[in-house]
């Protein structure tokens, strides 16, 4: 039997943690609609599997707003709920044990109507129905207004739309659980909780979490041509400097594991700072040194990640204690922390950008000796580097050309300004 190194609950909620970095204004919505169609759900009889199902659709439904340029609001989203969806699903579907949530994303903003045609009777459709109606349930939610003065109109206004956009399976499954003062504030102010309670839905092993961390990363990639194919290629380059410096088979996926999600802190960044031309301002350049700390904020989170959060999470940190935003220095910095900022400063200056071309060999290893001598990263991992320049770097471009496929499909949301 292959070990578990950990389980989908814990994937799947750093990823809604990850699309909340977006636009951290999001956070609450996703929450309140994972519980709200928890509740729902629950009322129409769903049980087991299909109720984790629900709360996972319901936290990632959005998760297709992340490819666009700028953040959004609710209001932004839903009025084009259905794109959202589709490119949601395009992101999920190959990862296959998030391919049910694919299907259900898909089709999450469809009417009863049209899904009853689609699905048929049964738990996918009331996992949708349970999703689409609590969607819009907490769409309608006022901020300044208190709920309970809020949810007779908030149910009335979702009661025309029976046996049309919703079942009246669901409809009447929310007004019973409506009727619970204490629902609604859990909706309002402590919807999270729920996330306590819900399932692992199945253990992963080590190699698996690592096939499906490398699809995952592609929402930090989807946002910016000019961090396209990065975060693969420093995955690349730090598999192969672990497996030469002796590091052993488990370490090595680990250490590609958080190569490929080192960046995912930088969901927070504004796209107009990442794509910036020139010279970033002092106030810019301090947004930017946030993400690594968030990197690491969001993979401690996941059960088993532990150390692949401290290796994704140090990379900006030098030997010198000038790195940002730890300040670690020499001697807080383990073999893989020193790999990593290596990986991410070589793939950095090798990759092609939108901008530029990529560095050659000679320019290359110029910059990192470079960093070698100021103190920046490890003699010792990039004499390494230099020594099987040509095996890691056909390494680091044969995965960025892979993954890059993707790129070439086009996947975007018009902004609505």
């Amino acid at each position: 039997m292959t070990e578990a190194f950990t389980n989908m609950r814990s994937l799947l909620g750093a990823l809604a943690r990850s699309m909340n970095l977006v636009n951290p204004d999001m956070e609450h919505h996703h929450e309140q609609t994972a519980y709200l169609a928890f509740q729902i759900a629950y009322e129409m009889g769903l049980r087991g599997e299909a109720l984790h199902y629900t709360i996972y659709t319901a936290l990632l439904h959005d998760i297709g707003s992340v490819v666009s340029p700028q953040a959004q609001s609710v209001e932004e989203i839903e009025s084009h709920s259905k794109e959202v969806a589709r490119i949601g699903a395009s992101m999920l579907r190959d990862i296959e044990p998030f391919e049910k949530l694919a299907c259900l994303i898909e089709v999450i903003q469809n009417s009863y109507a049209e899904n009853l045609a689609l699905l048929g009777e049964g738990s996918a459709l009331d996992i949708t129905q349970a999703v689409h109606i609590a969607d819009g349930v907490t769409s309608l939610i006022q901020d300044r207004v208190p709920i309970l003065n809020q949810a007779k109109g908030i149910v009335a206004a979702i009661e025309p739309y029976r046996g049309s956009e919703f079942s009246s399976k669901a409809v009447d499954a929310l007004l019973s659980v409506s009727k619970h003062e204490y629902m609604w504030m859990d909706v309002v102010f402590n919807p999270q909780f729920l996330l306590l309670f819900a399932g692992n839905i199945r253990d992963i092993s080590l190699e698996e979490t690592r096939v499906y961390t490398r699809l995952m990363s592609r929402i930090i990639d989807f946002r910016s041509p000019f961090t396209a194919m990065h975060s693969a290629g420093v995955a690349a380059s730090a598999r192969e400097l672990a497996r030469l410096a002796g590091m052993t088979d488990r370490e090595c996926r680990m250490m590609e594991i958080a190569g490929y999600l080192h960046d995912i802190g930088k969901l927070r960044v504004p796209n107009e700072i990442l794509e910036k031309p020139g010279k970033l301002t002092e106030e810019e350049f301090n947004i930017v040194k946030e993400h690594p700390y968030f990197t690491r904020l969001i993979l401690m989170d996941v059960d088993g990640f532990e150390q692949i959060a401290n290796w994704a999470g140090y990379h900006h940190e030098k030997l010198s204690g000038n790195g940002y935003p730890f300040h670690f220095a020499a001697e807080d910095l383990d073999l893989g922390a020193r790999i990593m900022a290596v990986a991410d400063i070589f793939s950095a200056i090798t990759e092609v950008r939108p901008y530029r071309k990529g560095m050659d060999r000679q320019h290359a290893l110029a910059v990192m000796h470079d960093n070698v001598r100021n103190g920046s990263v490890c003699g010792g991992v990039v004499k390494l580097l230099e020594e099987h320049y040509d095996e890691i770097d056909a390494a680091r471009e044969k995965e960025s050309r892979e993954v890059g496929q993707r790129y070439y499909q086009p996947l975007s949301i018009k902004s609505s300004s």
